[in-house]
């Protein structure tokens, strides 16, 4: 067991013991300062956790050696998660037995080592999580005038360090006075993208985040904790429209590039160190888990699979993140990126022309969402599910019916098929060969009878108002006897088929009588009827009457393979009797 002091810059805030062996917390004693994190509400649990996402920015030998070369000694054995400095704020640990300056250990000391290159988190963190932050390998360039935050990506086609540049250029060209990180990218030898940015921290301005906001006061079961955050900004010393204002404007920005990634860590607030201050709202950043990056899919969303998609943060979905929104104008539609636009930015970046394509269509879907959410229509999911059911349940009702009736020889089926048609008010019945002639469809078909080849051939016919048709094999039996063509059911099967297919292309309902029940051609005419834009299948199953055996027969006729809505039908009316 290992005793710190917890510090803030120079301050001691309190006393923690530290279990090397587990890598735990074990103990934490406020000294009630006002300056511990959390606002000066930290206990022992907010501590643990505290710790558990705390960034570590060097190696332990790293760390050694910077304390060795300002002269202390004895350091090893008391470094601790490298004393838990962070580069986005001024909180650390100093071992209780030494006396350390934060002057001395500062984040921005360990330029000197690695070209300048520190992770950002580090393996040395407990927390399996931490490490190189999952997505996307970080560090930090302190080589330079200024720390330089360096994102590299690789999967996704890099997409996720391009979206950081994609975001920038949405808030350059909304000017809205709202803070964001400005990134830019480089592209790698080894096919990567380096997207980076400057540190929006330094010794005068850290990063509180969201989750340290809401947890350093008492949350109310009745309010939520996106309006806990508010008041606690609040409370703290912000104005109200100042914070509201930059909530709405992320809000609206995350909902245009679909951030999925709006956890309670990837925003806050600054503050003043020395005076403990709020300065404001801290920058817009990380929004590289946007714009659909995983997607693999070479079909654009559809609003409802859009709206479906679950994101972290203070809601789980967009539709709950909009309610919260007062200025719905704060984001200017006409300064967005046209869908055009984004596709060209992405094609440029190196994206496969798909991929930026879907990348395009999605956004334009969410621009136009946008421009309903401004114009007074609420954003949601339970409504474009109600409405994608009217559609189609318009779309079926537009498509033409096909009834199928087949049964046991004897079977009155031209009877039945006459009253089915006369059943249908206000529809008009035309000839079969209106469709088209049995020498048409030789002439498609050729000498060897190619169905393919005849059925491609099959065009629509137009027709005025509603229309249906009875075919027949016994009609076209008749007919094929009258012209010079083959005469037999081979190429009668063909007429039926074609004519079947002409007349659901057309809109015109079809009733059409089979030979017999057998599954084969059950499942033939199915996937024709469906090939061919039908909308409602029904098939009757019919039988002599005045067969005495006429259950068992059909009984027979069936065998195991008793027609069910599996195959495809929407209705089967069995055993009909006239």
């Amino acid at each position: 067991m290992v005793n710190y002091y917890l510090m803030h810059k120079n301050m001691r805030c309190g006393e923690i013991a530290y279990d090397e062996t587990t890598g735990r917390i074990t103990k934490y004693k406020d000294y009630h300062t006002g300056a511990s994190p959390f606002w000066g509400t930290a206990d022992i649990s907010k501590i643990k956790k505290w710790w558990e996402i705390r960034a570590v920015p060097a190696s332990r030998h790293m760390m050694q050696d910077l304390i060795k070369k300002q002269g202390l000694l004895n350091a090893g054995a008391y470094l601790a998660k490298n004393l838990a400095l962070s580069m986005t704020d001024t909180y650390w640990i100093c071992p209780e037995n030494m006396i350390l300056n934060y002057d001395d250990v500062k984040f921005i000391n360990f330029a000197v080592y690695n070209s300048g290159r520190i992770p950002y988190h580090n393996a040395t963190s407990y927390d399996p999580n931490a490490s190189l932050g999952g997505q996307m390998e970080k560090y930090w360039d302190l080589s330079g005038s200024h720390p330089v935050l360096v994102k590299e990506s690789y999967k996704y086609f890099g997409q996720q360090a391009v979206n950081e540049v994609f975001a920038t250029f949405i808030h350059e060209k909304q000017d809205a006075g709202i803070p964001y990180v400005p990134y830019f990218a480089v592209k790698t030898e080894d096919n990567g993208i380096l997207c980076k940015c400057s540190s929006f921290t330094n010794e005068h301005a850290e990063l509180i985040s969201a989750y340290e906001m809401v947890e350093s006061v008492k949350q109310k079961s009745n309010v939520s904790s996106y309006d806990t955050f508010i008041q606690a900004c609040v409370s703290y010393g912000m104005d109200p429209d100042a914070i509201q204002t930059f909530m709405d404007y992320q809000t609206l920005t995350d909902f245009i590039i679909s951030n999925e990634d709006e956890h309670l860590l990837n925003f806050g607030v600054l503050r003043n160190p020395d005076t403990m201050e709020l300065i404001g709202p801290a920058p817009i950043f990380d929004s590289g888990n946007s714009m659909f990056f995983s997607d693999m899919k070479k079909i654009p969303d559809t609003r409802i699979q859009i709206l479906e998609r679950k994101i972290t943060g203070f809601y789980k979905s967009e539709e709950q993140m909009l309610k919260k929104v007062r200025d719905k104008h704060i984001v200017r539609t006409d300064l967005l990126p046209s869908p055009y636009e984004t596709f060209a930015f992405y094609a440029e970046a190196g994206l496969p022309e798909w991929k930026a394509s879907i990348i395009g269509q999605n956004y334009a879907t969410k621009v136009e969402m946008l421009n309903e959410f401004q114009h007074g229509k609420s954003i949601s999911l339970y409504r474009e599910k109600e409405k994608e059911k009217k559609i189609n349940y318009a779309k079926q009702m537009d498509k033409p019916a096909f009834i199928m009736m087949c049964g046991l020889p004897h079977s009155d089926n031209t009877g039945k098929a006459k009253s089915i048609i006369e059943s249908l008010s206000g529809y008009t019945e035309i000839k079969p060969e209106q469709l088209c002639s049995v020498d048409e469809v030789y002439k498609n078909a050729g000498r060897f009878l190619n169905r393919k080849k005849a059925l491609a051939e099959a065009c629509p016919i137009p027709v005025i108002g509603k229309t249906c048709v009875y075919i027949s094999f016994e009609t076209i039996r008749k007919e094929v006897m009258e012209h010079q063509v083959p005469k037999n059911d081979d190429f009668i099967s063909l007429v039926a088929d074609v004519r079947i297919r002409t007349a659901l292309l057309s809109g015109i309902r079809v009733v059409f009588h089979a030979m017999d029940p057998d599954k084969h051609m059950r499942e033939k005419y199915i996937e024709l009827a469906e090939t061919s834009g039908a909308g409602e299948k029904t098939l009757y199953i019919m039988g002599n009457p005045v067969d005495s055996d006429y259950f068992d027969s059909i009984s027979v006729l069936l065998g195991n393979n008793r027609p069910d809505t599996s195959e495809g039908w929407d209705n089967i009316v069995k055993d009909i009797l006239f």
